[in-house]
């Protein structure tokens, strides 16, 4: 009898471990990195191992009975309960209420509690010897067993609980299936292992079997754990069915005719129909554009070659006539005994107007609309490419606008950024289709005249330009009138590439810059060597201060009645090492554009005023000294503590220097020029306006500024004597300035006959070539000591 037991219990217990295992395989084959399946495949496998070992315990001799139950069986079983734990939470989707190390915790408990008992108390409080049953090895539990047993069923409880919680709590109704699947597989399996129990303590003798059997209960839980995993808690195919209805792309159908035979309800939408059986039966080759039809549908006569479309983009006109960009992939599949098309459309749309809406980004200019650098140097680029020799000619104009930085600074960016779009706005007109307008960036502009015949036509292109500049331009009240400065190259003559073209037309733009604006010039090559000599210059430049290159010539300047010599004009001169003398007129403009200018004029300032005390401390206690100042400088936030600093250390009298200004430099920006000036007059120093009367404003300036000195123009000085007009103009200014107690200086005085019209004017003091030219430090001393020795010879 015990013998067919025994057989019968082998024989079962086989079978539990091959479809446990089994169990495992299709869990982890069906979805290995979802993290539910790995949970199932654990404690599947937990389970199969237990049986094992409880199996091979059957062919050991009862001392390693123990062992094997011990450190194999119930380990197996306490983690088969963690995994089985941490797949109820997870599947429940109760891992959101607490952190993912806390569910791990609570899980531990078991085998936390089963170590720590082991290792303390030993073999003997899980099994306190094996016995022989229905000829089946089987351990006597002892007291940590019960322990044991009843933390695994408190487990198998708190299963219990976390099944009815994911019914009660699920937000949909895949949850609350994935619960009640849970739930009953618990209960199944809870209630299989109780009536194992029950006939175990409860059958009479005859028909007791070994309590090893309740081991068994492990294959009704991988029973039920195929059936939840079954559930994916959906069927494939119903996930499929719902992938179709709930995609956002539309999916067809389409027969050989590209007739739809299925269509899910993103189909519908797209090609704007409101029910199914509308799309249905629907050629879809009727919403292609009448252009693209014939191409597609021979296409679409291919794909049954198996030669599919991925991302084939096309065009729809829907029922709605809405136009729609879409992209298509297709599959063949069988339908039956027939081949369909498969096809899932994607509306891009959307998509493609933002790519159109970045390339447009990418190539024009945010603000005027119109190309940008890129744009135009590609166009350049083709035309170069396209063009044969001796077909023509390209010709590029390089746009600066004039005096653009005055709105800026008087009604700020916004009002430039509208003047930016009206100037552009008026360029377009003057162009044709042969023509491409471009914005460079800032007040620049360029234009590419292609494939012409005719020199003239680029230079009546420039003329018609210059010609949108006649009339001013209204901002926020005020009229502005601009100018441009246009430089001209021109292929084949200029050079043959784009940036040779373009370098070539800037350089012609700064020489009508430089020229007075508003004109356009051909490139030439003298300018390309005046650009070559600023080059050099620059280099030559950046090295002068360092090796004391600058020197200091003065211009005497007298009293005209008394025929003192009452003062000087510092002015600069570079002693270059390279390039001989340098006058002002040929490097400060470069030095304002390299960032020298400051420093440079830091300089003059200070070795004026070192000269000047040193004259003073040799007698000449009544000499100013007069020093130009930049626009630069006066936009130095620190130019009149540098001053004052500069007067400190030197130990001049600020009332014995005159520091010179221009109108141009200030009358755009009166205010901040009047609360600099205001500082430095308190300081004692004299302000001049230099070149008095070629400005737009000069008796504003003389009104609002704290100027002490005119100086008038050499320009009306040299006309004074030619017409009555000039003469006039200058009898004008001296009368005004006595009015506004100004003191009168005549620049460029060079006749007698003009120092001695400014006599009978009244004119206060001059300077000029009839006096003296502008005289290094050593003439300069010569002079004083020679003016020196007669005005005591005068005073004996």
């Amino acid at each position: 009898m015990y013998e067919y037991e025994t057989v019968l219990l082998i024989i079962l217990f086989a079978a539990s471990i091959q479809y446990l295992m089994d169990t495992a395989l299709v869990i982890i084959r069906r979805n290995p990195k979802q993290v539910e399946y790995r949970l199932a495949f654990f404690t599947t496998g937990m389970l199969a191992v237990m049986l094992i070992f409880h199996g091979i315990q059957q062919l050991l001799s009862v001392r390693h009975t123990i062992d094997v139950t011990v450190y194999f069986v119930y380990p197996a079983a306490i983690l088969a309960t963690c995994g089985g734990f941490l797949l109820h939470v997870k599947a429940a989707i109760m891992n959101r209420l607490l952190p993912k190390p806390v569910w791990i915790g609570i899980s531990a408990v078991p085998m936390m509690y089963y170590v720590t008992a082991l290792v303390i108390k030993g073999e003997s409080f899980f099994a306190s010897g094996v016995e022989v049953e229905a000829g089946w090895k089987q351990i006597v539990f002892a007291e940590g067993s019960s322990y044991l047993s009843i933390l695994v069923g408190w487990f198998s409880v708190m299963n219990l609980f976390i099944s009815i919680f994911a019914i009660s709590h699920s937000t949909n109704r895949n949850g609350r299936s994935r619960g009640k699947v849970l739930l009953k597989a618990n209960l199944f399996y809870q209630a299989f292992a109780a009536v194992l129990i029950a006939a175990y303590f409860g059958l009479p003798e005859q028909y007791s079997f070994p309590i090893s059997v309740i081991y068994l209960a492990a294959a009704v839980w991988g029973a039920s754990l195929r059936i939840v995993m079954k559930h994916d808690f959906l069927p494939i195919e119903r996930k499929y069915e719902m992938l179709y209805h709930l995609s956002p792309a539309a999916i067809v159908v389409m027969d050989r005719n590209m007739v739809v035979k299925e269509a899910n309800p993103g189909a519908v939408k797209l090609f704007g129909f409101d029910h199914e059986k509308e799309l249905i039966d629907q050629p879809l080759s009727e919403f292609l554009p009448k252009r693209d039809y014939v191409s597609v549908r021979n296409e679409y006569s291919r794909l049954f070659s198996h030669k599919d479309w991925s991302n084939r983009e096309l065009a729809i006109i829907n029922r709605r006539q809405e136009t729609r960009l879409v992209s298509v992939d297709t599959q063949m599949i069988e339908d039956g005994e027939q081949w369909r098309i498969l096809a899932i459309i994607r509306d891009v749309t959307r998509q493609k107007e933002e790519e159109q809406a970045f390339q447009f980004m990418a190539h024009h200019d945010a603000l005027t609309k119109l190309p940008n650098r890129y744009f135009f140097n590609t166009a350049l680029e083709k035309a170069l490419a396209e063009i044969l020799p001796k077909q023509g000619l390209i010709g590029v104009l390089l746009i600066d606008l004039d005096r653009f930085k005055l709105i800026n600074d008087t009604l700020g960016h916004s009002a430039g950024d509208e003047a930016l779009i009206r100037v552009s706005d008026r360029l377009q007109q003057t162009m044709s289709d042969m023509h491409l307008l471009a914005r460079l960036g800032g007040d620049e502009f360029i234009v590419l005249v292609r494939y012409t015949h005719e020199y003239d036509e680029i230079i009546r292109m420039a003329e018609e330009i210059l010609a949108t500049f006649q009339n001013p331009i209204t901002l926020l009240g005020q009229e502005f009138f601009f100018g441009g400065s246009i430089g001209i190259s021109v292929y084949p003559y200029d050079g043959d590439s784009t940036d040779v073209l373009i370098k070539k037309a800037d350089i012609a733009m700064y020489n009508a810059k430089r020229s007075g604006g508003n004109q356009y010039r051909l490139y030439s090559d003298d300018m390309m060597q005046l650009v070559q000599r600023n080059v050099r210059m620059e280099k030559h430049l950046r090295r002068s201060l360092e090796r004391n290159e600058w020197v200091l010539h003065y211009q005497p300047q007298y009293d005209i009645r008394s025929g003192r010599l009452i003062g000087a004009e510092a002015l600069i001169r570079w002693q270059s090492e390279e390039l001989g003398l340098v006058y002002p007129g040929d490097f400060v403009t470069l030095a304002e554009q390299i960032g020298l200018i400051n420093e440079i004029g830091r300089w003059v300032i200070e070795e004026a005023c070192r000269q000047g005390k040193q004259w003073m401390d040799e007698g000449w206690d009544d000499f100013m000294i007069s020093v130009n100042v930049s626009s630069k400088q006066l936009d130095e936030p620190f130019f009149v503590k540098n001053v004052q600093s500069i007067l400190q250390s030197s130990g001049l009298h600020p009332s014995y220097l005159c520091l010179e200004i221009t109108e141009s430099m200030v009358v755009n920006k009166l205010n901040a020029a009047r609360s600099m000036l205001d500082e430095l007059v308190e300081l004692g120093i004299h302000i001049a306006i230099d070149d008095f009367g070629t400005g737009y404003s000069s008796l504003s300036v003389l009104r609002q500024l704290p100027i002490s000195i005119i100086k008038i123009d050499r320009a009306f000085i040299t006309d004074m004597v030619r017409d009555r007009d000039g003469l006039s103009i200058v009898k004008t200014i001296v009368s005004m300035g006595h009015e506004l107690n100004k003191q009168i200086v005549a620049e460029g005085v060079e006749t007698e006959e003009q120092l001695q019209h400014l006599h009978r004017l009244n004119c206060d003091k001059a300077q000029g070539y009839y006096f003296h030219k502008p005289l290094p430090v050593a003439d300069m001393e010569a002079l004083l000591a020679q003016t020196g020795e007669l005005r005591h010879r005068a005073q004996k």
